[in-house]
């Protein structure tokens, strides 16, 4: 255990520290995606169960309340250290998580179309499908346009 203490303290920030905490940031992001998911799912199978909306028009309107629910878990457990102070700053995040989702709509929504009207796989799994298909590209956009590492100051800057 020792070793593995010092040679984490050593590499603090080496390349193995940084990958090491990328590592943890995509797990936590991964899970509250998860999370986030099921809220997604299960919102697109009431809109076209019980509300009667078309799965596409259901995908989008369910895009919303996952990305709300989604934005919360990751604003508070995944970049929780990266968070600039004041509700301006919340705002931009929040803005900035809404264009990442929406733009990932627009590629999520004919990946749907396709797995569902062309290929014929039940909507709820072509969701699931689309969904985990954008995941790293929104998980990188997040990590370093949405919530990006602070800037280390150069020793000579000081």
């Amino acid at each position: 255990m020792k070793a593995v203490e010092r040679l984490h303290d050593g590499a603090r920030g080496g390349v193995f520290a940084r990958a090491w905490r990328r590592v943890v940031r995509l797990t936590r992001f991964s899970g509250v995606g998860a999370a986030g998911l099921a809220v997604n799912q299960g919102l697109l199978w009431w809109l076209v169960s019980d509300v009667h909306l078309q799965y596409l028009l259901g995908a989008a309107v369910a895009t919303v309340g996952s990305t709300t629910f989604n934005f919360i878990g990751i604003e508070a457990y995944v970049f929780r250290g990266r968070r600039g102070p004041g509700a301006r700053r919340l705002a931009g995040r929040l803005a900035a998580f809404g264009v990442v989702n929406t733009g990932a709509l627009i590629f999520r929504l004919p990946l749907l179309y396709l797995l569902t009207s062309r290929i014929h796989i039940h909507y709820l799994l072509s969701n699931l499908i689309a969904i985990a298909a954008l995941t790293l590209a929104r998980f990188a956009l997040s990590d370093h346009l949405i919530w990006p590492a602070k800037q280390a100051i150069p020793a000579e800057a000081k």
